[in-house]
């Protein structure tokens, strides 16, 4: 059995208002800022022994913070929304045929949520090894999509997963398609 616990980056300006923030660099804001000093005291008492981590900012920034073994996997990243990042839903046209099947619809530019899913999964994969306890710090698409595979969702049902930012899940991982949940979006601070 290796622990595994999965945490959403802090909050950025894009993600509170709600806009599909997808590859865009953005770092966490402030009020992020000012958590993490209390969330990076909480995660280290976990008994964390090696972290890995998306490439961009907002998730990377945190988890090297952390001052543990970590490897940054870029395939971890968000789903890529291309021409539509940082745009509300409300002012992106044709967005509705989109959120009709989001799972295969691509964004112009971007990618569809099964490629995220299957390049976060591959990545995730090949990263574990032994029964160490370990820390995914990602996003929310690339997060769903790996609970969603331990636990035997489809993919459809992992984008009705909420996941706040800083929301901590922690599973209990046997294999490589099996894991138990033992809680899941917890809050830290």
């Amino acid at each position: 059995m290796m622990p595994l616990f999965l945490l959403r980056h802090g909050p950025t300006s894009a993600s509170q208002s709600g806009a599909p923030l997808g590859r865009t660099d953005s770092p966490v804001n402030a009020e992020g800022q000012a958590l993490w000093p209390q969330i990076r005291a909480e995660l280290l008492g976990l008994g964390i022994q090696r972290v890995f981590t998306s490439d961009l900012r907002r998730a990377r920034e945190h988890a090297l913070d952390l001052g543990l073994p970590s490897l940054v996997l870029p395939d971890l990243a968000e789903q890529a929304f291309g021409e539509w990042e940082g745009l509300p839903w409300s002012d992106i046209p044709g967005a509705d045929a989109y959120l009709a099947n989001p799972v295969i619809g691509t964004p112009p530019g971007g990618e569809s949520f099964a490629r995220c899913a299957s390049r976060s999964l591959m990545a995730l994969q090949g990263a574990l090894d032994g029964d160490q306890t370990t820390l995914v710090f990602a996003h929310g698409g690339s997060l769903r999509a790996i609970l969603a595979h331990f636990l035997g969702l489809p993919l459809e049902r992992a984008l009705d997963l909420a996941w706040q930012p800083y929301g901590l899940t922690r599973l209990e991982v046997y294999g490589s398609n099996r894991a138990v949940l033992r809680y899941h979006n917890r809050p830290l601070a």
